[in-house]
Formats: C-alpha cells, structure tokens, sequence
C-alpha cells in the first residue's frame, strides 16, 4: 500500500517523516462531594496534538530544511495532511534542527497543534478513501489533492460522467 505524502499548507514531504505521532486526550473533571468522593464530569475532547521526527539527506538537505522552516515561519492555520487521516487544520507549533551539523544530513523534529476553532471540513468524510464533491470541486482537483492521477479516480468513479463538474455532494472513491 502506498501511503500519500505528508503535507502543510503548499508544502509537501518529498520522504515522510521517519515517526508521526497523534494524540488526543479529553479533559475529565474531579469535583469533590462531601462524605461521598469524588464526582467526575466528562468536559469534552481536547484539540489532536501530532508529533514527529525525520531528516532530509543528500545535498539539498539544507535548503529542504530552509523551505520546511519558512512554512513554519508563516502565521495562522493551514491545513495538515497526514498519511491515512482525514485532513484538518492545524497550526505549525514547533520545529526543532536535531544532531549534529553535517553537510548531507540535518535531522529534525516537529508539532502542530489542530485548530478547534476552525469549521470542520464537511468535504471530507470519515473514510479519507472517499471525497465527497463540494461547489467547485473536480476530479482534476481532488486527484492534485490526493496525490494520484486523474485516469486513475475515473477508473475507480465510472459513475462520473464529467471530471469538470463531478457534481456538488458526488462521492469519489480514492484508491
């Protein structure tokens, strides 16, 4: 199974990231009630944390590094994709040059912290191996957004009858 490359904002991992971590947690309440213990009240998810660490290698590493460190520089949220999941907005949180200094190998690691604040995407579904079609939306577009050519989402959407305008609520199977 080939895994879709990682990506944020307009910058795409040429390798993905060695390790890639996500983690949720949810915020618990613990109340104290008298002669009884404690009660505990259920306060909601908190915001996915994506952890990870990689190195680019070869002679242009460094300037990989630099153009990783410029989208890292840009303020606000983009949107994050990660291999398997359905895409979210996040904000580029951390990224931190690891080991040391050499020519052909800069070792790094990074955090996004996903924006609760953003709408949800209703574009995408649960499955990330379905995409259903919003205004606007073409087989062209959705095949540039999931890194695979156009020939191959008209093999797997037959139902498709024109890739210019799949239609507005349309499902397109990803393979």
């Amino acid at each position: 199974m080939r895994l879709k490359p990682m990506s944020y904002k307009d910058y795409i991992w040429q390798r993905n990231p060695e390790t890639v971590t996500v983690s949720r947690e949810k915020k618990v309440g613990s109340y104290p009630v008298p002669y009884v213990g404690n009660a505990l009240q259920d306060l909601g998810g908190a915001s996915r944390t994506v952890r990870g660490a990689g190195a680019f290698s070869g002679s242009g590493c460094a300037e990989e590094f630099g153009k990783l460190a410029a989208v890292f520089s840009e303020e606000g949220a983009g949107q994050l994709i990660l291999p398997d999941m359905a895409p979210f907005s996040a904000v580029f949180s951390s990224l931190t040059r690891k080991g040391d200094p050499r020519p052909d190998y800069i070792g790094y690691e990074f955090e996004f912290l996903e924006d609760g604040s953003a709408p949800e995407d209703e574009s995408v579904v649960s499955d990330p191996q379905v995409y259903v079609c919003k205004a606007g939306d073409t087989l062209f577009s959705v095949a540039a957004a999931y890194g695979v050519g156009v020939d191959v989402l008209r093999d797997a959407n037959p139902h498709i009858q024109w890739p210019d305008d799949p239609g507005v609520g349309t499902e397109v199977t990803v393979p």
